[in-house]
């Protein structure tokens, strides 16, 4: 599994082509100070925002309500991006994404590439949440009721705010089909790196190849049935066959028979015979032609087909090449491969070999570039494979309907055959052997095309009765695991929680809840799709007792994530509500003081957080984001 990396770098706010908010960001702790009411919820809440976040109209803050719009550097897994959002209330506008840094980037308005917030069934358009979980290395997974986990409810997890009741765990959501107990269980499990996520993933998985392989296993009998005695028939035998009925039909179509008629009836009746022997030509002509654009049409389908899963095997390639660079590494040459000479170069701004300038973003400035234009390949492919499938439809039909009209016009013919001269009974005869003729070659042509998918449905099956077992052996696996996973994860949690609970002290060395003081890690249960965390049985604290429980379960949950690498929570944090219910300064500074020792000497993870009581070893240059405010931190 991919170690994901989340790191905010820069935020800007813009309004009427101006900044009024830019400020850079560190990894670590970050500190958001400054008095009372100033705006500095208003950041996160953009910055949640600007990440995939969803804000309802009425929830908007003055004066980020009044702004137009968000620029964001973050860094994913070693590489920046940089993030654009316009702000409109009431609405879920699209995310604009871009290679390198917002000085960059704010040079070039032509690189961007624009993401909107749902998906298409047809996979033509990509969502943000896709293009954002395929940059952190995430699959894109679903809870059990299969709604898509997007980039808004991962941030439910992500981004503590103040609004949110202090007993609950998730961010609150206004729409009860976006956070029902399957929903929360999922984002949960799915940051956690549970297995019940993955093994969910696997049934569906199965349930999907045994559907195909009943269906693949159904058409393989038919052809059986439809072939009988002829299934050991090769296509160059039926190729034959066509051509030479082909040239029959031809010779009999080119040869004349003379229709004799005596009285004026007679005369009549051998010119509507003649009509409609030309009707009954000029359909098996039309059936005959629809029937060679089906077998082309079908082959376009089967070229898509395999041209989509080779454009899906070079985005999983290039995700995994990605992967593999950044676990790895750039390469160095400790010898010159021309001369062999020892290379010493001490310069980190040049190329060790070649002296040429590092470039920004040198590894991976094409990356976004390639991952775009593949999922336009791929977009474009599925378009042309569904026109070709529309228009496949549309010559199937055609073809009901031109064997409908030979029918008709043979019925006729026949009807009218008995009322011509017995002379003309050559015409008629030629008429039969001629439909007779294409009807076999009807036929053959059905044989060829069963033939052709016989091998291809016998390889299928044997692969999907692989797939099938594979997928049985993994979810036995998975089910005998993921209860030892589960308990890992939850103790890990547990146990971290205990020394943010047991510090939770009175400044005259009692605690402010005794069941703090006394728990240890099997008296806390964590319910993810209740909602809740219970200590010692109890959900409900003290308003402030309430929090404190609420962020030590977020930060123990970061700080298993640094030493667990089955983790997807990608090591980031934004806390809003670590002075409410009635938070006092003492106790606000002694969980500032948990927090500094709880990451001391850690490394790759970031925590946002807002306080109006710093710390006074949190409230300078090195964890502050900004200054001190006194005034409004958005400045309109």
């Amino acid at each position: 599994m991919i170690r994901s990396n989340f790191f905010v770098e820069r935020l800007v706010i813009i309004k009427s082509g101006s900044s009024v908010y830019d400020e850079e960001f560190h990894q670590g702790i970050n500190v958001i100070r400054g008095d009372h009411s100033v705006g500095k919820t208003t950041i996160l809440e953009l910055l949640f925002y600007v990440l995939g976040g969803e804000i309802k109209e009425n929830q908007w803050l003055y004066p980020a309500d009044h702004c137009d719009e968000i620029y964001c550097q973050v860094n994913i897994n070693g590489t920046s991006f940089t993030i654009k959002r316009d702000i409109e209330k009431g609405k879920i506008p699209p995310i604009r994404i871009q290679d390198g840094s917002y000085d960059v980037t704010s040079l070039d308005n032509l690189g961007w590439k624009k993401f909107g917030p749902r998906r298409s069934e047809s996979g033509e358009r990509v969502s943000f949440s896709q293009q954002l979980f395929d940059l952190l290395g995430w699959d894109n997974h679903k809870s059990d009721d299969y709604a898509n986990l997007t980039m808004h409810q991962v941030l439910r997890f992500l981004y503590v705010d103040q609004e949110t009741g202090s007993t609950k765990i998730f961010r609150a959501e206004d729409n009860p089909r976006g956070d029902s107990e399957g929903i929360r269980t999922a984002i949960a499990e799915f940051l956690l790196g549970l297995d019940n996520l993955d093994t969910h993933k696997l049934r569906q998985q199965l349930i999907s190849a045994e559907r195909e392989f009943d269906k693949v296993a159904a058409d393989l009998n038919a052809m059986y049935k439809v072939l009988g005695s002829d299934s050991g028939l090769t296509l160059d035998v039926l190729n034959a066959q066509v051509i030479n009925i082909s040239d029959e039909i031809v010779s009999l179509q080119n040869k004349d028979v003379d229709l004799k008629a005596t009285t004026e009836l007679e005369v009549d009746s051998a010119s509507n015979y003649k009509d409609l022997e030309k009707k009954v030509d000029l359909f098996s002509r039309q059936l005959q032609s629809l029937n060679i654009e089906i077998q082309a049409t079908t082959g376009e389908i089967v070229d898509c087909e395999l041209f989509g899963d080779s454009l899906d095997f070079r985005k999983k390639s290039l995700l995994e090449s990605k992967s593999a660079f950044d676990c790895i590494g750039a390469m160095k040459y400790t010898h010159c491969p021309c001369c062999l000479e020892e290379i010493n170069s001490s310069n980190e701004d040049t190329c060790h070999l070649c002296n040429a300038p590092n470039k920004e973003s040198h590894h991976s400035n094409n990356y976004m570039q390639i991952l775009t234009e593949l999922d336009f390949q791929i977009k474009s492919n599925a378009k042309v494979l569904g026109d070709y499938k529309s228009h496949l439809e549309g010559l199937k039909s055609a073809l009901v309907i031109a064997e409908s009209h030979l029918k008709n016009s043979q019925s006729e013919l026949q009807s009218s055959s008995k009322t011509v001269d017995i002379e003309t009974q050559g015409l008629i005869k030629r008429s039969k052997k001629i439909g007779y003729l294409e009807s076999e070659i009807k036929n053959i042509e059905k044989q060829i095309k069963i033939i052709t998918d016989l091998d291809k449905y016998k390889s299928r099956k044997s692969e999907l009765n692989s797939t099938i077992t594979d997928l049985r052996e993994k979810i036995v696996a998975a089910a005998a695991s993921s209860k030892n996973r589960r308990d890992k994860v939850n103790l890990g949690i547990c146990e971290n929680m205990l020394p943010i609970l047991h510090s939770d002290l009175r400044d005259n060395g009692k605690p402010y809840e005794e069941v703090f003081e006394a728990a240890e890690s099997n008296d806390i249960e964590i319910d993810f799709s209740r909602d809740r965390t219970l200590i010692d049985g109890r959900v409900k604290f003290s308003g402030s007792s309430n929090y404190i429980k609420k962020n030590a379960f977020y930060l123990a949950a970061l700080l298993e994530s640094l030493s667990d690498p089955l983790y997807r929570l990608p090591r980031f944090l934004m806390l809003d509500a670590i002075e409410n219910g009635g938070m006092k300064a003492f106790r606000s500074h002694n969980f500032q003081r948990s927090i500094v020792e709880m990451f001391k000497d850690k490394k790759d993870f970031q925590i946002i957080l807002c306080t109006s009581m710093a710390l006074d070893d949190l409230n300078n240059d090195e964890y502050g984001v900004g200054p001190y405010y006194v005034g409004n931190v958005i400045n309109v």
